[in-house]
């Protein structure tokens, strides 16, 4: 069986939005780190109703990259972006970019 920990990296309010990284850390049966991820929470605050979103990227973005990108995706209002049967589009650099543009 796998253990996990999950740890809060980052913690910080961006135009009336607060960013949450966490990392997880799975370990192996034996208790050995296995596999080491990380998770973005984007809470959106209106009012006294507070709305949270997973920013999907890839868990193995850095911490810089992903906080950056956070920031963007936020400015750029958060959007889903789904395909045809509802999954939302997972972000990277490019992408966000071609939204911006877009």
């Amino acid at each position: 069986m796998t253990n996990i920990t999950q740890d809060n990296i980052l913690n910080v309010v961006y135009n009336n939005h607060r960013i949450l990284i966490d990392k997880l850390t799975e370990y192996d049966y034996n208790g050995d780190m296995a596999v080491v991820k990380k998770m973005c929470t984007v809470v959106r605050y209106d009012g006294d109703d507070a709305t949270p979103m997973i920013f999907n990227v890839s868990p193995y973005t850095s911490l810089v990259d992903m906080h950056t990108m956070a920031r963007v995706w936020i400015d750029c209002g958060c959007p889903s972006d789904c395909n045809d049967i509802g999954i939302p589009r997972k972000w990277d650099k490019d992408s966000l970019h071609a939204w911006v543009a877009g």
